[in-house]
């Protein structure tokens, strides 16, 4: 086991980066990135672990990672659909809302939607209604949809929002 839980994340964290974005990678590509980590015995127990999960999935010469894969390690990729300084920030007037009523006994991607809409600075309205005032990236939207959360949220694009002038001055748009 990992000698503290901040290892263990970092662990995850590297293994998602490492798997971001590939289908299957050579198992001789793997064992030179574990080789390659500086603490490889704690880095080898994490990739069993998410082994015996079922969220990578070992062949005779490639490795993969699963659906259920994807979706554990996509948590980890958020940062990948944040606004870059070059994105254009330019106000069109117009605010993105999502609505979003996710079960309880999904209460983990609950989590999962809020802390991404916190990241992106989501200004949040209600419980489960927030609002902010730039297009969403792709990568957003892909996340969403790997983590089945689209089943589960309304998002609008709303012209004119009676009484803005708070959001307006939260922004730093008036």
């Amino acid at each position: 086991m990992s000698k503290t839980a901040g290892e263990a994340y970092r662990n995850a964290r590297a293994i998602s980066k490492f798997f971001e974005g590939t289908g299957e990678i050579a198992n001789s590509l793997v064992d030179a990135f574990v080789e390659g980590y500086r603490l490889n015995k704690y880095f080898k127990q994490t990739l069993m672990r998410f082994e015996e999960r079922g969220l990578i999935k070992r062949g005779k010469t490639h490795c993969r990672v699963t659906r259920k894969g994807k979706v554990f390690l996509s948590r980890y990729w958020k940062r990948s659909y944040q606004r870059s300084a070059k994105d254009d920030t330019r106000w069109d007037g117009k605010w993105r809302l999502i609505s979003f009523d996710v079960p309880i006994s999904d209460d983990k991607k609950r989590k999962i939607l809020r802390d991404s809409l916190r990241e992106l600075n989501f200004y949040q309205l209600h419980k489960s209604v927030w609002i902010a005032p730039y297009k969403m990236t792709k990568e957003f939207w892909k996340f969403v949809v790997l983590n089945e959360l689209h089943k589960y949220c309304k998002i609008m694009l709303i012209e004119v929002l009676e009484g803005d002038e708070e959001l307006k001055k939260h922004f730093g748009l008036s």
